[in-house]
């Protein structure tokens, strides 16, 4: 006959349900989280939709990027480079200054060359070398000298948009000289066409900017007469080709140009570069453009050069074909203080026409972000409210789970605690049963050795009685009351004690205070390790133990407290003294 089914525990009941609202849990959180990587998507998609919709320009390649990276980190050091050539000049300025025997040759052309290298550094510092070029032309008497100062010095004025002083400095220089030679006639022409050309630029007035350009071509074909240096000729023909619009007929010339201008002209390479970058950016090479841009203003920063002519137009190329806002505003900023480092700030009067565009463009891409976050933040303030809505209805699906979890937790906390309970009572229980059941096996050994010694006794004075030895009876007796003083009594409990407890005394003087730490007469045990030695044992009353050590109930009481007083923690003292042995 089969049995009734047995009902299923009551625990696994319980289990099976948790079991159940756990999955149900874990469903709500999947679809939390396909939620989450749906309001995700959306996010990606539509910053994808903005991104391609912005008028982003052309794609600048990996190899300009770079170039930039490198501009960058010059761009970091331009102080660096300022701050060194500045105390070159300040040097060459003392040492000339000091030293007088230096004749008017050589101090002539150290200024000129020194005026080389501050024409696009400093307007204070070209005017101080050009002032004292043209004061040591005068004296040598050179006529040639004298036009080459005056030359020199109509550059460091039209570079600081003193138009009318360089032309006016251009025009003293006199022609008619009769050994003016080919040279100071080209560099006179070349820096003519030099001056008109910037007079052109500033100006920004269509009508002038072409008279001004005509009369620049004009000067630059006439030099052509007289220049001999290649890397000269070749870029006023790369100029003049370039003012006809025949970039690709110009960019061969500028080429060739770089081929043969000196290193250390700083001027004339930066000029070359950034025409030929103009070069290429009419014929729609852009990229070709960049690299020759980066060039000339790679080249202004290492030589410390603040004309801004090859960085402002690096700054409108990024800005026009590349749209970059970033690049292009922070070196338009850089062209401004290039301006205000070289002491004349009309020398970038273009930047200022650009500077407005940059800052429309940023306002523009502010927007497109500021709309952006707004609806990325209307997107999350709609999802926080779904979670909220989801929330509260998981809530109540989860209360009835937690309430289980916390009774089960409640349940395991109070069946732990009682185990625990249990478990130190059976600790207890077993460690009472092994010290009884070593007393009562040392007690046992004791009384044998007693009876032994009794049965001993027994013999020794039977044979002298016998023998009438009654003052060997005596003393044999007196020998018995010996062995059965208070002293030998507690020796043996000493004895005994240590016997079952070897390290005893060690661990009572643990818990004393340092001063509290001594024994007490000769025995091996003090009293009151005696008293607390019983109460090891688990003979805990205080009349007992007055009883087993032959001490008044007060002595008891009074070392028990003392002794517990002077310990390192007299409120678990006699807890730690049943913990010895453990």
């Amino acid at each position: 006959m089969a049995g009734k089914p047995r009902p299923e525990p009551i625990q696994s009941q319980q289990v099976r349900s948790n079991n159940a609202t756990e999955r149900d849990v874990r469903s709500n959180h999947e679809q939390e989280n396909r939620h989450i990587g749906l309001f995700a998507i959306i996010l990606i998609l539509f910053g994808a939709c903005l991104y391609l919709s912005r008028d982003r320009g052309k794609e600048m390649s990996d190899t300009s990027s770079r170039e930039l990276d490198v501009l960058d980190g010059l761009i970091e050091k331009r102080l660096f480079f300022r701050d060194s050539l500045r105390h070159r000049l300040d040097s060459v300025m003392l040492q000339l200054h000091k030293n007088t025997d230096y004749d008017d040759a050589f101090r002539y052309y150290t200024n000129r060359r020194m005026l080389r290298k501050s024409q696009m550094f400093s307007f204070d510092y070209a005017s101080q070398f050009s002032q004292k070029l043209r004061i040591l032309s005068d004296e040598i008497g050179d006529g040639n000298l004298r036009a080459e100062s005056r030359i020199l010095s109509s550059f460091s004025l039209a570079q600081a948009c003193l138009f009318v002083e360089a032309l006016d400095m251009l025009g003293s220089v006199n022609l008619d000289f009769p050994s003016l030679n080919d040279s100071i006639l080209g560099l006179y022409y070349f820096y003519y066409g030099i001056t008109y050309q910037r007079l052109a630029v500033y100006v920004g007035d269509s009508v002038n900017a072409k008279r001004y350009n005509s009369l620049d071509i004009d000067m630059f074909t006439k030099s052509l007469d007289y220049v001999a240096d290649e890397g000269v000729k070749n870029f006023i023909l790369g100029r003049i080709y370039g003012r006809r619009q025949q970039y690709d007929v110009a960019q061969r010339y500028f080429e060739e140009a770089l081929k043969h201008i000196p290193k250390d002209d700083n001027v004339l390479r930066t000029l070359a570069n950034a025409s030929l970058g103009k070069c290429f950016k009419h014929q729609g090479m852009h990229e070709q453009a960049t690299h020759y841009y980066i060039a000339a203003t790679k080249n202004d920063i290492l030589n410390a050069q603040n004309s801004s002519i090859a960085i402002i137009d690096l700054t409108e190329h990024l800005f026009r074909q590349y749209h970059q806002t970033r690049n292009a505003g922070r070196y338009a900023n850089i062209a401004i203080e290039n301006g205000e480092y070289y002491g004349m700030r009309s020398q970038i009067t273009h930047v200022d026409r650009i500077i407005p565009e940059i800052s429309k463009e940023r306002s523009r891409q502010n927007a497109l972000l500021t709309f952006f976050l707004v609806f990325i933040v209307f997107l999350f303030l709609l999802y926080i409210l779904f979670v909220l809505f989801r929330y509260e209805k998981n809530r109540k699906q989860l209360s009835n789970y937690r309430n289980m979890i916390a009774e089960a937790r409640g349940e395991n906390s109070r069946l732990q605690a009682e185990n625990d309970r249990l478990t130190r009572t059976g600790m207890l229980l077993r460690d009472s049963n092994k010290l009884k059941d070593m007393y009562l096996g040392k007690l046992l050994e004791s009384n044998g050795e007693l009876s032994n010694m009794f049965q001993d006794f027994a013999i020794k004075v039977d044979q002298k009685l016998k023998k009438s030895q009654y003052e060997q009876v005596q003393k044999a007796v007196s020998e018995l009351q010996k062995s059965f003083s208070r002293k030998e009594k507690l020796d043996r409990f000493d004895e005994l004690m240590m016997s079952m407890f070897p390290t005893f005394i060690t661990d009572f003087n643990a818990l004393l205070l340092p001063e509290n730490r001594k024994q007490e007469g000769g025995s091996l045990l003090t009293p009151s390790m005696r008293i607390f030695a019983l109460i090891r044992l688990g003979v805990k009353d205080n009349q007992q133990i007055a009883k087993v050590l032959n001490l008044s109930y007060n002595t008891v009481l009074n070392y028990r407290v003392r002794t517990r007083a002077g310990s390192v923690n007299p409120e678990q003292f006699e807890q730690d003294i049943m913990s010895i042995g453990q």
